[in-house]
């Protein structure tokens, strides 16, 4: 393989780690779904939860009312803590991913430059390297301008002897 072969193979491998990399990244921080869901959840609870404390209020005498009604606010304010502590965690995630998320699209940036250099770098080796076999081509022929048609009719010949041979068997 050549070396410009190489780097575009490199290029492209490269290319594809990023966008593997990008794409848990993105996976990973979409914290605010998953918090919603996690308060989504305890809300669930707590409202289950004050469901059961008010049917057995029902149940119990006047003294239990009050209690229940005391358990049922305490239950409720427990679940605006929760809440708010789910939304605090959400926007500190929401946050930190975003940070991470700046932090890879900087690193795409630079490797994309160093993919351009390297591009460039290949072309202008290849370039180089094509302008100096075409010198040498051009200097053989000028050194050995014999060369070209001795080795035609060498092939002329080694073709006719195949094809006696071949017609012979």
């Amino acid at each position: 393989m050549s070396d410009p072969e190489d780097l575009r193979a490199e290029i492209d491998h490269t290319r594809d780690e990023l966008a593997d990399t990008v794409g848990a990244l993105a996976a990973k921080t979409d914290v605010k779904a998953r918090a919603g869901e996690k308060a989504h959840e305890l809300q669930e609870t707590a409202r289950s939860k004050a469901a059961e404390v008010k049917e057995s209020a029902k149940v119990h005498a006047m003294t239990a009312k009050t209690t229940a009604a005391e358990q049922a606010h305490q239950v409720a304010e427990q679940a605006h803590q929760v809440a708010d502590r789910a939304r605090a965690a959400g926007e500190q995630a929401r946050t930190v991913a975003t940070e991470r998320a700046q932090q890879v699209a900087a690193q795409a940036k630079v490797a994309t430059e160093q993919a351009k250099v390297k591009t460039e770098q290949a072309r202008t080796v290849a370039a180089e390297r094509a302008h100096t076999a075409q010198e040498t081509v051009q200097q053989q022929r000028q050194e050995r301008p014999w060369l070209l048609p001795t080795l035609g009719g060498a092939a002329g010949l080694l073709a006719a002897v195949l094809i006696w041979r071949r017609r012979r068997s």
